[in-house]
């Protein structure tokens, strides 16, 4: 591959660090902060959760979006830079919105203590059907996020199929799993470019490596069946710089014959708007799914 090519690719990586960033916003006053204790990161992480309207005067049980963040936000990002507690309370779900660090959710290759797969898995849901009232039920889970966290949905959804039955990635960094290691030498890389592919090394693992197909979504879709596929729900911008990767991720997925929707909007980047408008769109998505209604 080209030098100029493989500088673009870590470019586009460093430009996750910035491009979802949390610079103004309000908070949500109906949005409560969590701090929840992982076994599988020995450590205890923030949750905002964001509960139906209607949640302290009704008996009832409710699905639940587990919703992610980007690279370099946090677990209060969604409720501050969105209308997203204005979509909500036109839906009856339960929102959770971890603090996932700069994980990418998954468990990092190169540190055993970085299990943040489990931490969303396992530990978040276990809190979430511990402490609130959910359906604690597959057909009642779903998850989706922005970027870095529309990867981590993508990643989780489908490798974690018999648990969510519903993803939805904006904008995601689909192909990330895939990025070459960067030439030690020649390329004209900022040193923001080499401790961004240095951290992809650590979550990932080198380049080509059983580590890196473990944690690659094109990967996991060879093992999807069409009758057993989660509800899968792919966004991007026609101009953002991630395109070409959600473009290649629905064309793996045509050819599985594994159904989709897509949506390509232009035009559009790696901005909130965006992502204010698809998170909107994915709740009313949700509304139509069999299975996915407040008991």
């Amino acid at each position: 591959m080209p030098r100029r090519t493989l500088a673009g690719l870590f470019l586009a990586a460093a430009s996750l660090a910035n491009a979802a960033e949390v610079k103004t916003g309000f908070a949500a006053r109906t949005v409560t902060v969590y701090t929840v204790k992982s076994e599988s990161l020995g450590t205890d992480r923030k949750v905002n959760v964001l509960l139906p309207v209607d949640y302290e005067t009704s008996t009832a049980r409710y699905p639940v979006l587990y919703l992610l963040h980007g690279y370099s936000d946090d677990h209060t990002a969604w409720a501050l830079m969105t209308n997203l507690t204005g979509y909500a309370a036109r839906h009856k779900v339960i929102i959770v919105m971890p603090d996932g660090g700069l994980s990418f959710y998954v468990n990092a290759a190169g540190d055993p203590k970085a299990k943040f797969e489990d931490f969303i898995v396992k530990d978040l849901v276990a809190f979430a059907d511990s402490n609130l009232r959910t359906i604690p039920l597959p057909r009642a889970r779903a998850i989706a996020g922005l970027s870095m966290g529309g990867y981590g949905a993508a990643f989780l959804g489908l490798k974690h199929r018999n648990r969510y039955s519903a993803l939805g990635s904006f904008s995601g960094a689909l192909s990330y799993a895939r990025m070459p290691a960067p030439p030690n030498t020649g390329a004209a890389l900022t040193e923001q470019m080499k401790r961004r592919a240095e951290e992809m090394m650590n979550v990932m693992g080198p380049a080509d490596s059983p580590s890196r197909t473990e944690r690659d979504p094109f990967a996991l879709i060879e093992k999807l069946d069409a009758a057993t596929a989660p509800l899968i729900y792919i966004a991007c911008g026609g101009q953002d710089f991630l395109i070409e990767g959600n473009r290649d991720f629905v064309k793996a997925l045509a050819a599985r014959k594994i159904p989709y929707e897509y949506r390509e909007v232009s035009p559009r980047g790696h901005t909130w708007d965006f992502w204010d408008d698809q998170v909107r769109v994915f709740l009313d998505l949700l509304d139509t799914k069999a299975g996915w209604k407040a008991d």
